[in-house]
């Protein structure tokens, strides 16, 4: 290795040699070395070459990492657009089961009616006899007076037995005040609601404990202290009564309001009455479920078309792109096989030149009874053939979080942005490692250096002595 040149009246820039590299002065110092010497500059320039050049291949897994980091969130958002595809083939398919059926009731203000599961068109005629009430019940006069619940109470025990219709509940009040009361009977798995009532002024408060049945019956409620019945019934509660198609004679009574009176066809009371409920088959429910699907599959259609072409997302060249387009393409172009009488044109469903997913409500409300049962064939249900089906197969096919392309495709790129996260604090640690060893070397030999430079100074400052001398001599 050359040594550095140093001699007296020295002017021109000293260049010098550490570890391959060659500096000059006149370079800012990095951040954990400062020299004393002329060089200093030069030696931290050794340094911040040395480490700017070690981080190179640091920097390009860095890039990687973003890249990869781009990848996954990508594969997440198409992810959720799938599962969003999924959610709209349920859709379908509920709306081919009891979707496909809905109730209209002749006077909406005695009730409201349902269709689920099980239904089947029919008219039914209901009487209202009695909407019913619920037991209500207050904590009794004489008992303490409560001006704050948070902190006073109508007793002063802390466990208490709550009784409705014969079944007991162990209340425990575990802060000793009304609100804790309240909130430990509503906690009790008892069937009533507890609730705070203030019977007295604004200035002067009389917070009273307050238990409601839920159900419509004549339900009793005790609370007791063990002693003594806290609670006094302002009102027992009475059954919903009513009648369907005139039977049975003697009115049905029923503890709630929501009444199941045919399979998969339910209703809820809302006052006394008599009115008529038709239950009918409908395509509405279809139509809008059809609708939905087109505009989630155009929504997932457009999100894996930003990773195709030259200027391509995150995923562009990825395998993964292709598959999910043939997943996409093999939902669209689904054949019912031969001796079909329906197709996917049946439903209302076309294509448009960009690969959009068009449905025509107004063609699908065309069908009559007949073609719409061949198209309601034609979609089948996911577990029993047809369009929804092979759908289903598709996507899951996609979703699966074992076997599905988005949750394998996840897993990989999880691992490898872990991989790289371990190679670059690797990477990081030795680069502060040779910063450390970098800088250590670089202060002994400016040490060195400025040890040198003063004894130049020295020589330089004898010399002249010297020279003054022998021209007073020879003067």
């Amino acid at each position: 290795m050359p040594r550095p040149y140093i001699g007296v009246g020295h002017t021109r820039p000293l260049f010098f040699y550490v570890g391959g590299f060659m500096g000059t002065s006149g370079v800012s110092s990095p951040t954990g070395f400062t020299g004393n010497s002329a060089f200093s500059s030069d030696l931290a320039q050794v340094i911040s070459r040395a480490v700017s050049i070690a981080s190179l291949p640091m920097q390009q897994l860095q890039g990687l990492q973003s890249k990869v980091t781009g990848q996954q969130t990508e594969l997440q958002t198409l992810s959720g657009q799938f599962q969003s595809l999924q959610s709209a083939i349920d859709g379908i398919n509920n709306s081919v089961g009891f979707g496909l059926y809905s109730a209209s009731v002749g006077n909406n203000s005695v009730l409201s009616a349902n269709t689920g599961p099980g239904v089947a068109a029919g008219t039914y005629t209901l009487n209202v006899t009695s909407t019913g009430t619920q037991t209500n019940t207050i904590s009794a006069n004489g008992l303490t007076t409560v001006a704050d619940p948070a902190t006073g109470n109508i007793d002063s025990s802390t466990t208490y037995s709550l009784t409705v219709n014969g079944q007991s509940f162990q209340v425990t009040d575990s802060d000793g005040s009304l609100s804790g009361l309240a909130s430990a009977i509503n906690a009790s798995g008892a069937n009533v609601q507890a609730t705070i009532v203030n019977v007295g002024s604004s200035s002067a408060p009389d917070y009273r404990l307050s238990i409601q049945g839920l159900d419509y019956a004549p339900d009793s409620i005790q609370l007791s202290d063990g002693t003594n019945d806290l609670l006094s019934t302002l009102s027992t509660g009475s059954y919903v009564t009513y009648q369907v198609d005139g039977q049975p004679s003697t009115p049905i009574n029923s503890s709630s309001r929501n009444l199941t009176i045919s399979p998969g066809l339910t209703v809820s009371v809302l006052q006394a009455g008599a009115t008529s409920v038709m239950v009918s088959q409908s395509g509405s429910g279809v139509s809008n479920a059809l609708s939905s699907f087109a505009n989630t599959y155009n929504t997932l259609v457009d999100e894996v078309s930003k990773s195709r072409g030259q200027n391509g997302g995150a995923l562009s060249g990825q395998s993964i792109v292709y598959s999910l387009s043939d997943v996409l393409r093999n939902i669209a172009n689904y054949n019912p096989g031969s001796g079909s009488t329906a197709s996917l044109a049946d439903l209302g469903l076309s294509f448009d030149q960009n690969g959009h997913l068009q449905f025509d409500s107004g063609a699908f409300a065309q069908n009559t009874a007949t073609s719409l049962n061949n198209a309601l064939s034609l979609l089948g249900s996911e577990s029993g053939g047809g369009f929804l089906q092979a759908a289903n197969s598709l996507i899951a096919s996609v979703t699966d979080p074992t076997t599905g392309l988005l949750p394998q495709e996840n897993q990989a790129t999880s691992d490898e942005l872990a991989s790289l996260g371990q190679k670059i604090s690797a990477d990081q640690d030795q680069i502060s490692q040779l910063q450390q060893n970098l800088t250590k070397q670089m202060a002994a030999a400016d040490a060195l250096i400025s040890s040198l430079e003063q004894q130049v100074t020295q020589i330089t400052n004898l010399f002249s002595a010297m020279q003054q001398a022998s021209k007073s001599i020879t003067g």
